[in-house]
Parts: C-alpha cells; sequence; structure tokens
C-alpha cells in the first residue's frame, strides 16, 4: 500500500504542473490577441466618410500619421513581458496595466485590447485560485 504522503506530493506536483501549464497558455494566448488586435487597427480601414459621390475608407496610419503605431502596440509589449519573464509577477503588472489601457482609451483602441485584458487577468489569478483549493 503506497504511502499516503508520497501520494500527496505527487498529487500536488501534478496539480502544480496543471496549474503551470495553464498560467502559460492563458499568458501566450492573451499575448496573441493582442497581436491580432494591433494587427487588425493598423491593417484595417476602420475609418470611413463620405467624398463627395461615393464613400472612403482608411487606416489609422492613413488618418493619423506613423506616430499611432506606438499606442497600438504598448499592449502588445506589456503582453509580451510575462512570456518572455515567466514571472508571476509580470502577470499582475501586464494585467494592471493592460486594464488601465483598455479603460482610459476604451472609447478608441481600448476595447479590442479588452479580451487580451481578461486573459492575464486570468493567467495572473491561476495561481492564487489553486492554492485557494488546496486550503479546503
Amino acid at each position: 500500500m503506497p504511502d499516503g504522503s508520497a501520494e500527496s506530493a505527487s498529487i500536488q506536483r501534478k496539480i502544480g504542473l496543471v496549474v503551470a501549464v495553464m498560467r502559460a497558455r492563458l499568458t501566450v494566448i492573451s499575448f496573441g490577441l493582442a497581436v491580432v488586435a494591433a494587427i487588425f487597427l493598423l491593417a484595417w480601414p476602420v475609418y470611413s466618410g463620405f467624398n463627395g459621390e461615393r464613400p472612403t475608407h482608411a487606416t489609422l496610419i492613413q488618418i493619423n500619421g506613423a506616430w499611432v503605431v506606438f499606442p497600438v502596440l504598448f499592449p502588445v509589449l506589456v503582453a509580451a513581458l510575462p512570456v518572455v519573464g515567466r514571472r508571476h509577477w509580470l502577470r499582475i503588472a501586464a494585467a494592471i496595466v493592460m486594464g488601465a489601457f483598455v479603460f482610459i482609451s476604451g472609447m478608441s483602441i481600448g476595447l479590442l485590447y479588452l479580451p487580451a485584458g481578461i486573459l492575464m487577468l486570468l493567467a495572473a489569478c491561476v495561481e492564487d485560485s489553486a492554492k485557494l483549493r488546496d486550503l479546503r
């Protein structure tokens, strides 16, 4: 019959591995969603108007100039930090910064980064929820 403490330690290692994999996947998916939002904002004609007789469409870069690349790529850079750094505090900081970015720029480009921010928040909370589950 196996020792209860050895079996418990094995289960704890498996839970830890599952949590680490889930945290890493959520972080990478959040980064991917931020990249998709940035590509959409830079490539898709998000402005429309009427030029005399026909409708016209333009991208953010065509209307605002090249400087708009920096605010569009800011959430991508923030989401890339936890992917590269793999520290829990980086995930927490990235979730806070992305949430602030979504709140501040929500009426223009920010809402497109909301799914990435939510997933980064979930990635930051996975470890804490697993610890709470073990306390029961």
